[in-house]
């Protein structure tokens, strides 16, 4: 268990510097029109790969939703057979794709290559950020003419570089790819900054998923009777500041980007409280974890 500020704050911007993965995604591979004309509606094309040029090839799409106003994009994918010459969905689901911001950075777990076509098998591979990152993989198969889930797992590794674990995704009752919820979600990661009330004492505290958990990350340095919360926020800025007194003060902006916000609010904060000399002693950034 943490019990120096020093090493909390380091582990804070270290951690920071592994959350941002560079996906520049190629443009996807050209689909037919048959394809495209599949596309739910309001999605366009992000993904498209076939097992070949088979007479009875197979092929699967992942569609795309415009970001929506906190800048989430939603998948759906479609799993094709060729019949006739030509590419006939059997397949839709927006359960077994990932949203753009569901993995614990925040970041886009999504990769075109991740999406791999063979005849009667479909793997999806996606993975986020970390230094050891957290890895998702789904099978789907054609067994007697339906595509049923061979297997689907996700391997987690908390803050990408701490724990590791195996969680298997249950599969449907009925086995059947269309029926796999692959329980995707905008997960939430708590930012604190936590003050000893008797020595004052501060920690900046990142990626505890609940208030129980930022508890239990203070066990072995103070508990609720002699801490409290000067700040909590998801995504954001926090501020420390102190007069000279050294009483401390808080402040955040809910923009990642916006630091000076935060310094402005904590500095505000400790003005307003009569401090004199107010000076920003550590501001932190956090995006997901």
């Amino acid at each position: 268990m943490v019990n120096s500020r020093t090493y909390l704050l380091g582990t804070f911007a270290a951690l920071a510097a592994f959350s941002v993965v560079s996906k520049s995604a190629p443009p996807p591979q050209s689909a037919p029109a048959e394809v495209l004309a599949a596309a739910p509606q309001g999605t366009h094309l992000l993904a498209f790969n076939t097992s070949g040029n088979q007479l009875d090839a197979d092929a699967a799409a992942v569609f795309e939703t415009p970001s929506d106003k906190d800048g989430v994009s939603h998948r759906s994918l479609v799993i094709f057979g060729k019949k006739a010459g030509k590419f006939v969905p059997e397949v839709t689901s927006d359960k077994i794709i990932a949203c753009s911001k569901c993995s614990q950075f925040h970041d886009d777990p999504f990769m075109t290559e991740g999406l791999d076509v063979k005849h009667g098998h479909v793997n999806i591979d996606q993975e986020d950020g970390g230094e050891k990152p957290t890895t998702t993989i789904i099978d789907l198969t054609r067994q007697s003419g339906e595509w049923r889930v061979t297997t689907a797992s996700r391997r987690v590794v908390r803050l990408g570089r701490y724990e590791e674990r195996t969680v298997a995704i249950p599969l449907p009752t009925s086995g059947l790819a269309k029926d796999l919820d692959a329980k995707w979600i905008i997960p939430v990661y708590l930012n604190s900054l936590i003050v000893n009330e008797k020595t004052g004492k501060a920690w900046l505290l990142g990626g505890d998923e609940s208030q129980e958990a930022v508890w239990k990350h203070l066990e072995d340095s103070c508990g609720k009777d002699e801490c409290k919360i000067l700040v909590q926020q998801q995504d954001g800025c926090i501020s420390l500041v102190r007069d000279e007194s050294s009483r401390p003060f808080g402040g955040a902006s809910p923009d990642s980007k916006d630091k000076k916000q935060a310094v402005a609010q904590a500095m505000s904060a400790c003005s307003a409280a009569g401090g004199k000399a107010c000076k920003e002693i550590d501001t932190q950034c956090r995006r997901g974890i």
